[in-house]
């Protein structure tokens, strides 16, 4: 679910800058994915709020969207006690916890895409249904090198501690890291692949379980929690700043 995530985000930035259409957003998204917009917010005519529409008729409603060019998504990573920026209302967080990840729209112009507007997937079968969903504004993410800094003295410090547990490290795991839309930097993707390989390293390290002492198995937790944490906010940066734009107050 992750990687179809980040390609939604992916593909909903370049839609939202001009650089590809929503048949084209449609076509490579794939053709197992319906939208849910039980509260009507895409305003597409002639909904009936009980039923999924085909996704192209809501990627054309956010490429024709007033204002539109102005959004910026963010694919957003979740784990209980971490809600990566998520304001509320509280039945949103609840939901993106459950899934564990969502599209969310975290800048806008005052007339364009609400910031906060969410899509949370849910698979149905084969499918993937999308549920759109109004949250408040979320807290900005970090920026590729506000995080890419962050990941790294991370990953230094825990290389560090279970260094001196004297614990036989696994095997890298074997990921091919997805690959970001049009307006990404090189260095955006630089970014992603490293935190790609670190959360599902991290994660891979969290489901083991060596012949430790209990203070040495929490202290390897701790750092392996830290670890995913930094390379999830890492993911949510490197896709959340596409070429050309900038957080607001932020410098990179």
């Amino acid at each position: 679910m992750r990687e179809t995530c980040l390609q939604l985000t992916s593909l909903l930035n370049d839609l939202c800058a001009g650089r590809i259409s929503a048949p084209m957003a449609e076509d490579r998204l794939g053709p197992m994915h319906q939208v849910h917009d039980p509260d009507g917010l895409l305003q597409l005519s002639e909904q009936d709020p009980l039923a999924s529409v085909p996704v192209r008729r809501a990627l054309t409603r956010i490429a024709h969207w007033p204002g539109a060019g102005s959004a910026l998504w963010a694919m957003v990573l979740t784990a209980p006690g971490r809600l990566a920026g998520l304001r509320g209302p509280a039945e949103l967080n609840a939901d993106v916890l459950e899934a564990g990840t969502a599209v969310i729209c975290h800048t806008s112009g005052p007339a364009g895409i609400p910031a906060g507007l969410c899509w949370i997937p849910q698979p149905v079968g084969p499918a993937i249904q999308w549920r759109i969903v109004q949250g408040r504004p979320p807290i900005p993410p970090a920026t590729p090198a506000e995080a890419g800094q962050q990941l790294r003295q991370v990953m230094a410090e825990v290389s560090g501690e279970l260094g001196r547990l004297d614990i036989v490290t696994g095997s890298r795991p074997e990921s091919v890291p997805p690959r970001l839309g049009r307006g990404h930097r090189h260095s955006d993707q630089v970014l992603l692949d490293l935190a790609w390989t670190a959360l599902e390293a991290s994660e891979s390290g969290l489901e083991s379980s060596p012949m430790l002492t209990s203070q040495g198995s929490q202290v390897r937790e701790s750092a392996l929690r830290r670890l995913r944490a930094a390379a999830q906010d890492a993911v949510t940066a490197a896709t959340a700043w596409p070429r050309g734009d900038r957080a607001p107050g932020r410098r990179e």
